[in-house]
C-alpha cells in the first residue's frame, strides 16, 4: 500500500531527471502548471505524472492521484482509488483499460508507511538508497467532464513487499528499472512480462520519523527528519 509520500523537487528538476516535456506549454515556452516540493502527498491531490503522448514522447502531465474510470457516469466520490494490486489489475474493471493502454509513472522522492496495530501507529519513511528521485510504476485514465474538459486521474500499483521492508507493510509500491521505464509507457508492447521486471526492496532504506506526517495540512521537510533527531 501507499497511501503518502514525497516529492521533494520542483517541476524543471523532473522535466529534467525524466527527459521530458511539459504537458502544456504557455507563449514564453514555459508550463502552464507548476509543481513544488511537498513531503506529504496525499490522496486526490494533482501531482505530476509521467505517461507517453500520441507519439510516444515523455510528458509530464498533472493529474489527480485517485483513479476515476472512464466509464463512471458520476464525478469523484468517496475514497479514491489511489492503489491497484499489480497481480489483478489486468481484470478489474476500474484498471484493465488502463493496463492494457495507459499506464505511467509517477514520480517520487519516498513514500511512508505506518507501522503498529493498535494507535497511534509509528510512521516509517522509505526512499532508495542511491537515487533521491525515482518513479512508482501506475496506471491513468481520462473520464470526461464536459464538453472539452476531461479529468485525468492515476493510481499506484503495489505487489507483496519484499526483504526487510515486509516487517512494515504486507505491500509496497511497484518500481521498474530505467531501462522498463519506456516499455511500461508503451501502449503496444504488452506489461505483463515488463511488470515481471519489477525492483524489489533491496535498495531501499526505511526509518522512523514524527507523527506530523500523520495530518495531511503537514508538508515540509521537517517531515522526514528521523524521529530521533526530533
Amino acid at each position: 500500500m501507499c497511501g503518502r509520500y514525497s516529492l521533494a523537487k520542483t517541476l524543471m528538476e523532473i522535466i529534467a531527471a525524466f527527459d521530458a516535456q511539459p504537458s502544456d506549454v504557455g507563449r514564453s515556452d514555459k508550463p502552464l502548471w507548476d509543481w513544488q516540493p511537498n513531503y506529504n502527498i496525499a490522496p486526490a491531490s494533482v501531482v505530476p505524472v509521467l505517461a507517453f503522448d500520441g507519439h510516444k514522447q515523455r510528458k509530464i502531465v498533472p493529474m489527480r492521484w485517485g483513479l476515476h474510470p472512464h466509464w463512471k457516469k458520476d464525478p469523484p466520490e468517496g475514497r479514491p482509488l489511489f492503489n491497484a494490486r499489480s497481480e489483478t489489475a489486468a481484470e478489474k474493471a476500474s484498471f484493465r483499460t488502463p493496463y492494457k493502454r495507459r499506464r505511467a509513472l509517477i514520480p517520487a522522492t519516498g513514500w511512508y508507511e505506518w507501522e503498529g496495530i493498535e494507535k497511534p501507529k509509528t510512521p516509517y519513511y522509505i526512499h532508495e538508497d542511491h537515487s533521491d528521485l525515482f518513479a512508482f510504476a501506475g496506471l491513468w485514465d481520462k473520464w470526461r467532464v464536459d464538453e472539452g474538459i476531461e479529468l485525468l486521474s492515476c493510481t499506484i500499483l503495489t505487489t507483496p513487499a519484499t526483504d526487510g521492508l515486509k516487517h512494515l507493510h504486507h505491500r509496497m509500491p511497484v518500481r521498474l528499472p530505467k531501462d522498463q521505464w519506456d516499455r511500461w509507457l508503451d501502449w503496444e508492447i504488452d506489461p505483463d512480462f515488463t511488470l515481471s521486471q519489477k525492483l524489489g526492496a533491496g535498495d531501499l532504506e526505511f526509518y522512523e520519523v514524527g507523527r506530523a506526517v500523520s495530518s495531511g495540512r503537514a508538508s515540509g521537510a521537517e517531515l522526514i527528519i528521523p524521529s530521533m533527531f526530533q
